[in-house]
């Protein structure tokens, strides 16, 4: 029997995809380049990927109608369980890009402006001299090493500076003792990029290596969030799809080269000026950017590929920076603590502490780092992508009217902070917190993560408790019809449970407590919304801690900069690398206890 296929169209794009019969609209969407919000990569669980169709499709069944409620009456489909049977119309719920806002900077020590890379502006050439070689006229006794794909093109250059005798300059691009790049063209920049890629977004800020000026700072969105909002949806999505990998890589890559072309167009320069970028990344993301399959990350005894410094060309990524650049993958930790921690701590200086310390990244994949006498150990928690907005009814990312701080007043009333203050739309992950810290603080949330009694919690309170999709729900807004719901607050119990388990154990492997821990580092774009007095409510970071904390804010990229323009910054991260003592946690034999014990909230 032959295959069908059959046309989808996606308004008001108008964009079209001729796909196999029983595929999914999410698969068709993808097919047509059209970018659907899909955290949990098709599996149901998260019903963020909404939209109007019609046509020929499978009629919703359970698990889809559970996520729609109501919904489903209006044509609204969820895009990874509408199965394609025939001609079939889209109309998509939103038509133009969401903003996106992430925090950019954060704290660092700031190091001496020392780079590996420079310029030389060599004197001119003695070019009529005809028994000398033209190549040895130039002053490069500095660069002892060519790489042998560059060399050809250095030799054109050298022609070229021959063929016209009236430029009697040209200037060397070198990286330590290496030759990247020989211009005969004078006054050309010398610039170079520290990049931060975090599960969600990706921040770049734009260095001139001649000056230490940083000349701008960009972010965006990570693509491959269409593909799985956590590391593991999307180490499933390179593992079980045909060229998973490759398809992750050319959306990261993408996503990176138009961080790229934004600032270099803002800042009038061009990307072959740009000579080298320094990574900073989670284990997975940095496998990923290279195209590697990091499914060894996902199985016991989860090894990764590759954890060491790593310094690749630009081309063969896609990266649109000077062809003879370098790509520098900062060393992780371990298969879940990766250079983005390291970078952290770098930036920090908490490898330098003198008191008990921790430093905490509080996101999908939430890495902790305990010190005490010099001693560093290091443990990850997969917190899965809640605590971000994710899996969550009415979560959303850090977008105009997203709610990101909430309080509740003694007399009941609820007050809401939205981005942009725009009329709210969801809750992001720092709103999220606010409230459910607030409804346990207030009592309508019970130790237990359940929905107290009407008759305990205050009448106005009371009146906002109420059903929303066959579940109990606090209305949050009733503007903008958000909720949150039972399932919701177990969510956040899973993620910060985790979370506090891996603060937990790594105290006491340093017989530390949490009195004699003297300052608590939270870093992280999402983090540095959050309140402490939210943190400890949930108890995700216990009580005594509270006035302890510390946002220190994008210390990846931070520490990303310190490598990039500091040539001793490379060896001290490679230092920490090597002294961090890494726990896998899941192996503990008292590991449940303690998870079990911190999915309570405090009373």
């Amino acid at each position: 029997m032959s295959e069908r296929f059959y046309k989808v169209i996606f308004y008001p794009e108008g964009k079209t995809a001729l796909v196999q019969e029983g595929s999914s609209l999410l698969q068709a969407a993808r097919m047509a380049g059209i970018r659907l919000e899909a955290p949990c990569d098709g599996h149901s669980k998260c019903g963020k990927c909404r939209l109007r169709a019609s046509g020929s499709l499978n009629a919703p069944e359970e698990k889809e109608l559970e996520q729609l409620g109501a919904l489903a009456d209006e044509g609204i489909r969820l895009a990874c369980q509408a199965k394609i049977f025939g001609p079939t119309q889209v109309y998509l719920l939103k038509s133009k890009e969401e903003t996106f806002g992430t925090v950019a900077d954060g704290q660092n020590k700031g190091l001496k402006f020392n780079p590996r890379i420079r310029k030389l502006v060599l004197p001119p050439n003695n070019i009529r001299e005809e028994r000398k070689i033209l190549w040895e006229t130039l002053d490069l006794s500095h660069a002892k090493h060519i790489s042998p794909e560059r060399l050809p093109v250095f030799l054109q250059t050298l022609a070229q500076e021959h063929l016209t005798e009236r430029r009697n300059y040209t200037e060397a691009i070198l990286r330590d003792n290496s030759l990247l790049d020989l211009r005969y063209r004078q006054g050309g920049k010398c610039l170079g990029i520290a990049l931060d890629i975090g599960t969600t977004s990706i921040v770049a800020e734009l260095m001139d290596l001649e000056s230490g000026k940083n000349l701008g700072t960009r972010s965006c969105l990570n693509p491959q969030t269409a593909f799985g909002g956590d590391v593991l949806t999307r180490i499933s999505y390179a593992t079980n799809q045909d060229g998973g990998a490759q398809i992750l890589q050319s959306e990261v890559v993408k996503g990176i080269n138009k961080l790229i072309d934004s600032l270099c167009r803002t800042h009038k320069v061009t990307c072959e000026e740009i000579y080298e970028i320094v990574v900073a990344a989670n284990t997975t993301m940095l496998h990923l950017l290279l195209g590697v399959n990091p499914r060894s990350l996902a199985i016991a005894p989860y090894r990764p590929v590759f954890i060491d410094q790593l310094e690749v060309s630009p081309g063969p990524l896609g990266v649109k920076i000077a062809p003879g650049g370098v790509v520098t993958l900062l060393p992780s930790a371990s298969a879940f603590v990766g250079s983005d921690i390291v970078a952290g701590l770098l930036a920090t200086d908490f490898h330098h502490f003198q008191k008990p310390s921790l430093f905490i990244d509080i996101g999908t994949n939430g890495e902790i780092v305990a010190l005490k006498d010099g001693l560093l150990a290091g443990a990850s928690s997969a917190a899965g992508p809640a605590l971000e907005g994710m899996n969550i009814s009415h979560g959303r990312r850090a977008e105009s009217g997203a709610i990101e701080a909430v309080s509740i007043s003694d007399e009941g009333d609820v007050h809401l902070k939205t981005i942009g203050n725009a009329t709210p739309i969801g809750l992001c992950g720092s709103g999220l917190i606010d409230l459910v810290g607030e409804l346990a603080r207030v009592g309508v949330i019970e130790p237990s993560g359940r929905f107290s009694k009407n008759e305990r919690i205050p009448a106005v309170l009371a009146g906002r408790l109420v059903e929303f999709q066959g579940q109990r729900a606090f209305l949050v807004s009733e503007d903008g019809q958000v909720f949150l719901t039972q399932k919701d607050i177990r969510q956040v119990q899973l993620a910060k449970g985790a979370i506090a388990t891996g603060i937990a154990l790594l105290l006491k492997e340093l017989n530390l407590s949490c009195q004699e821990v003297q300052q608590v580092l939270v870093a992280g774009a999402f983090g540095y919304h959050l309140k402490p007095a939210s943190l400890t409510a949930i108890g995700l970071l216990p009580a005594e801690l509270c006035d302890k904390i510390i946002f220190v804010g994008n210390t990846a990229k931070e520490g990303a900069k310190n490598v990039l323009i500091n040539r001793d910054a490379a060896r001290e991260v490679r230092d920490i690398c090597r002294r961090i003592k890494i726990k896998e946690l899941s192996f503990l034999p008292e590991f449940q206890d303690y998870f079990v014990q911190q999915l309570v909230f405090p009373t």
